[in-house]
């Protein structure tokens, strides 16, 4: 079986100011809409049955583009939403740094049980996005899968497959629209 998780296009800033959005429901720009229309061109040909997707918009129209060019269904998935960033939501880096300088620091120090109020742990979502994502190569097995998610989500499915330690999951850098293959033979997962 192979999986390819693709990570949804850039987004579009209104203020053009990059900022904390987990959870936050933002749209994608045009050169996100590009991207995951390229991101469909490449996926032509490797004889993807089902797309899964996270429920948060910068995904559904990625998935939604992907699935007009594939001819394939995408279904929506709650499971697969980024980390919830609490009250750091849709709030810039610049200002999180002076804001809450303390949890900003502890965050930094213990990164994978770091929770900053209403929000989840790295922990947390690692243990969601790995459930979530064993489930559907069970449910799909015999077949090619695409997941449309998040950087959180893809990054913590890399750290179980390759054994890395979560408190090191920011070191993984993956671009808008970046796509990991992984073969499941139902005995392990390799990163292609």
């Amino acid at each position: 079986m192979n999986i390819y998780l693709v990570r949804h296009g850039e987004l579009y800033w209104e203020d053009n100011i990059k900022k904390c959005i987990g959870i936050t429901d933002i749209n994608l720009s045009e050169k996100g809409i590009k991207r995951a229309e390229l991101v469909g061109l490449y996926l032509k040909d490797k004889n993807i049955s089902k797309i899964y997707t996270s429920s948060l918009n910068r995904c559904k129209k990625s998935a939604e583009i992907i699935s007009s060019i594939l001819n394939v269904p995408y279904h929506v998935d709650n499971q697969l939403v980024e980390i919830n960033m609490g009250i750091w939501e849709n709030k810039s880096f610049d200002y999180i740094k002076v804001k809450y300088e303390k949890q900003y620091e502890n965050r930094g120090n213990k990164l994978s049980t770091f929770r900053i109020k209403d929000g989840e742990t790295f922990e947390e979502c690692y243990e969601r996005s790995n459930s979530e994502f064993r489930k559907l190569c069970e449910e799909n097995y015999d077949t090619n899968i695409a997941i449309l998610c998040h950087s959180g989500v893809i990054k913590s499915i890399i750290c179980s497959i390759e054994k890395i330690p979560l408190d090191k999951i920011l070191s993984i850098k993956l671009g808008y629209g970046h796509i990991i293959h992984i073969n499941y033979n139902k005995k392990q997962y390799k990163i292609v």
